[in-house]
């Protein structure tokens, strides 16, 4: 099957014989009786319980693989067939023990295999018929034939059941699989439309309502009233910032644009000057190309927010092993990362990369700058 195996599949499969051990353990306390009640022999009881215990060590785990055979199942059938044969000799009652031992033969083996075993199984009972009560050799083959032939049958349909439980239970666990990533897209979906939703909102009421606030500012500011000048920096502060606010929530730039073209727009929008730098041919999925656009627009944002620089530089380059990198390096007040928590707007940044696999590299010093770095596997 490969690959890890789901809990709930796991479940599944192991449902697919809830009462064989009890099965099995009546079966066996059946034969014993039987052998009891005919007069006893010991000998042949000790080697009964000895497939009880051979069942208990490797048969368990042998009928209820996922995948047969494993190393288990050869074993116990192995000394199953070893003891049976032995116990049967001596106590023809043992023969009873077959109604548990054959269907168990085909659960651990695969078919051709088990009808093997199943006919190796048969010829004690025969032998013993021959010298018990000389009967004829035809008849004799005629009942092992037609022994092994019902059930052969009866374990080909087991093996059949057997491989369907075992497709069931994968398909179970795909199901499971579909279901979390749908939820998690319909989650993403929802997260982006409420978030463009709120970019509108902004637009049309903070955004704007600024803009008009800095034109009469703007206009009143011929009479050189320091106030008027001060709530004209203001206003332009914070309509700079409701922009940026807009930009962070509205969908990535990447419509009819490549991730190289969608963040030099974002370059050349800043408020400072970006040096871009894009090294070999960066192909990834658009998954990979929204969260490093995403990841840039919030990068950019907390460098117009907290660091006070001069310039930035932003780095996209495709690195060994499948994996994109993305840093966004500035020249500011730098701040020591572990001595601070994350903002909101970075813990969404690892959030969002951690989803498709990659990781955020946060680096700097007080006074040297800081560097934002995002790995991504190339296949999303």
């Amino acid at each position: 099957m490969g690959g890890p195996v789901d809990a709930r599949a796991e479940n599944a499969w192991l449902r697919s014989y809830p009462f064989w051990d009890a099965y099995f353990a009546i079966v066996l306390v059946a034969t014993i009786v039987a052998i009891v009640v005919d007069g006893g022999a010991p000998v042949a009881i000790v080697l009964l319980l000895l497939i009880t215990a051979s069942y208990v060590v490797w048969g368990h785990k042998a009928v209820r693989a996922r995948v047969a055979p494993i190393k288990e199942g050869w074993w116990h059938v192995a000394a199953t067939l070893v003891l049976f044969t032995a116990a049967d000799l001596i106590a023809p009652q043992s023969a009873v023990a077959l109604s548990a031992l054959i269907p168990m033969t085909f659960m651990a083996l695969r078919a051709a295999r088990a009808v093997a075993v199943l006919v190796a199984m048969f010829a004690g009972p025969a032998i013993q018929l021959m010298a018990e009560y000389g009967s004829h050799p035809l008849l004799i083959t005629v009942a092992i034939v037609v022994g092994v032939s019902a059930n052969s049958l009866l374990g080909i349909f087991i093996d059949r059941l057997s491989r369907q439980n075992t497709e069931r239970a994968r398909l179970i666990q795909e199901l499971d699989r579909t279901r979390e990533e749908l939820a998690e897209v319909s989650k993403e979906a929802g997260i982006l439309a409420e978030r463009e939703r709120l970019a509108g909102d902004i637009h049309d009421t903070l955004a704007q309502g600024f803009a008009s606030i800095l034109m009469l500012l703007q206009a009143a500011e011929d009479g050189h009233d320091p106030h008027v000048a001060r709530a004209a920096r203001t206003a332009k502060e914070n309509l700079a910032e409701t922009r940026a606010l807009i930009a962070a929530l509205a969908p990535p730039a990447l419509e009819g644009a490549s991730l190289e073209e969608a963040l030099g727009r974002l370059a050349r929008g800043f408020e400072l000057p970006v040096e871009m730098t894009v090294t070999g041919d960066v192909d990834v999925p658009r998954p990979v190309e929204e969260a490093l656009v995403r990841a840039a627009q919030e990068g950019l944002a907390n460098v117009r927010k907290h660091a006070r620089a001069r310039t930035v530089r932003l780095e996209l380059a495709q690195v060994p092993g499948s994996a994109v990198r993305m840093s966004i390096s500035d020249d500011g007040r730098g701040f020591d990362p572990s001595a601070v928590r994350d903002g909101y707007g970075l813990r969404a940044m690892r959030n969002r990369v951690a989803r498709l696999g990659g990781t955020v590299q946060v680096t700097g010093c007080p006074g040297a700058g800081t560097t934002v770095a995002v790995e991504l596997p190339c296949s999303g």
